[in-house]
């Protein structure tokens, strides 16, 4: 047994090699997919800032003292009411004179408006006030609050309708917010685009 092991020593070798190319291959893979895995959540990281920035430059309509009294509208029941990891975004989708889809931080302020400058959202019509609302984050959730008492915003929940006034009005997924002829559907997501 001896002689053969002796005789056929090529063997033991080339199977010694064989397994140590397959852990250094195995090593390289692994490392070369890490790389890959973190590269491509750079680059959607990179994808959502630009995605959440503001289309113009503007500043926050409430400084500190003035924040606005967040107020509940109504017990949503088991929902799951945070992002994951803390991030929030909202999708509004505008149908009327002025349809659109958009998807906004609410940390920076969704001011919407009939004023070309300054707001995130422009509807046209008599009955949209230059500043006329602001979809904001307080404390991981998201409020809507009128900016001018002269023209009305409502806040419609499936069957229930709420007038915003000055003390803002919780937001959840499904609610749309009317302003004038303008109907704004909202969607609560997290930073990978799951529903909240």
């Amino acid at each position: 047994m001896l002689d053969i092991i002796k005789e056929k020593w090529y063997f033991a070798v080339a199977a010694a090699l064989l397994l140590l190319v397959i852990v250094i291959v195995n090593r390289y893979l692994k490392k070369h997919r890490e790389k890959k895995e973190q590269y491509q959540k750079r680059l959607k990281e990179q994808a959502l800032s630009e995605a959440l920035k503001n289309s113009r430059g503007r500043k926050n309509v409430f400084v500190q003292n003035n924040q606005a009294a967040p107020i509940e509208m109504e017990n949503s029941g088991n929902r799951q009411e945070t992002a994951l990891g803390g991030r929030l975004v909202v999708q509004i989708s505008v149908t009327g004179q002025n349809s659109g889809n958009y998807v906004l931080n609410p940390e920076e302020h969704i001011l919407i408006g009939s004023a070309e400058t300054g707001n995130d959202i422009v509807l046209s019509g008599k009955d949209v006030a230059p500043k006329q609302c602001d979809i904001f984050q307080y404390k991981d959730q998201v409020y809507v609050k009128s900016l001018d008492p002269g023209f009305p915003v409502e806040l419609r929940r499936k069957v229930r309708q709420t007038a915003v006034g000055e003390k803002a009005i919780r937001v959840l997924t499904g609610d749309q917010i009317r302003i004038g002829v303008h109907i704004i559907q909202v969607s609560l997501m997290d930073y990978k685009g799951n529903l909240i």
